[in-house]
């Protein structure tokens, strides 16, 4: 009896033991198997980043010439509109219709080929065809200048509160984070219908530097979120879909990461990492 009862007890034991291990293996699985399937993200979108780069250096290219031309042009086609307006007489109703619709026509014309030029310049800065200058810089800096950039455009509804813990500088080109940080900010702002806040957090660990950018806007739908960094990807009837997939590259460029995190009705937070590792080896 003492025997069956230890066999009973040590079965009992061991059965526990296996289940316990069962679930701690079968947690570790999940994690690794999350951790493949993030990697493989990364990969898939690497390389839609890298063949929408060989195309978008050839379009900028090809672009860019005929894009000065097309704007001088209308610039004083404009020009000329408005000096004929001086002198062509508009007692006459058909001279000043057309007076105002050469006006109006060489205007949209004109917002139009800017727009286009603001596309191109997208296009350059995500094929990296712009010329890299990396000097050490404050994060803090950084954002304190983006800020000031855009502050007329945000400061009737946007309230922003700052919490800047980073004091390590890092290796960095400081015009091109000012780019993300900028689309950050836009996008932001745009996020919030009426009023809200915007939050700007920096912060440091031995090996990296975070930036946070958070917003208290209505939060991005779980389908939406997961192609904001796909180029030429934009909820916006006005947007290019580049301005994410541009910053996306940046921080690639600087061997960091970019990631967003977003709560329906709450609000969205893009967390920016970049390494301290190049400047710890320069010192």
């Amino acid at each position: 009896m003492l025997i069956a009862g230890c066999l009973i007890i040590f079965t009992a034991v061991f059965a526990a033991y296996g289940y316990y291990l069962n679930k701690r293996y079968q947690k570790k699985i999940d994690e690794n198997v999350k951790i493949v399937q993030d990697v493989e993200l990364q990969l898939v979108h690497m390389e839609k980043m890298a063949s929408v780069g060989v195309l978008a250096a050839g379009i900028a290219h090809e672009v860019n010439n005929p894009l000065g031309f097309l704007i001088s042009n209308l610039e004083s086609l404009k020009d000329y509109a408005r000096s004929l307006a001086k002198i062509v007489p508009t007692d006459n109703p058909k001279n000043k219709t057309i007076l105002e619709d050469l006006s109006a026509i060489s205007a949209e014309s004109l917002e139009g080929a800017l727009r286009i030029k603001k596309i191109v310049s997208d296009l350059r800065t995500f094929s990296k065809q712009s010329e890299s200058a990396v000097n050490l810089v404050d994060i803090n800096q950084i954002l304190e200048s983006t800020l000031s950039i855009v502050w007329n455009e945000i400061k009737f509804k946007i309230a922003v509160v700052k919490d800047y813990q980073a004091k390590t500088q890092i290796l960095a080109d400081s015009t091109q984070l000012s780019q993300v940080f900028l689309n950050l900010l836009i996008n932001a702002s745009q996020a919030i219908p009426e009023k809200g806040t915007v939050t700007l957090s920096t912060s440091e660990d031995a090996t990296n530097m975070y930036v946070k950018v958070s917003d208290t806007g209505p939060g991005i739908a779980p389908e939406v979120l997961t192609k904001i960094f796909d180029p030429f990807f934009s909820t916006k009837k006005t947007g290019t879909g580049l301005g994410l997939s541009v910053s996306y590259n940046i921080i690639k460029s600087h061997k960091g990461q970019i990631k967003a995190e977003s709560t329906q009705g709450k609000g969205t937070t893009f967390t920016i990492s970049l390494p301290k590792k190049e400047v710890q080896e320069e010192k």
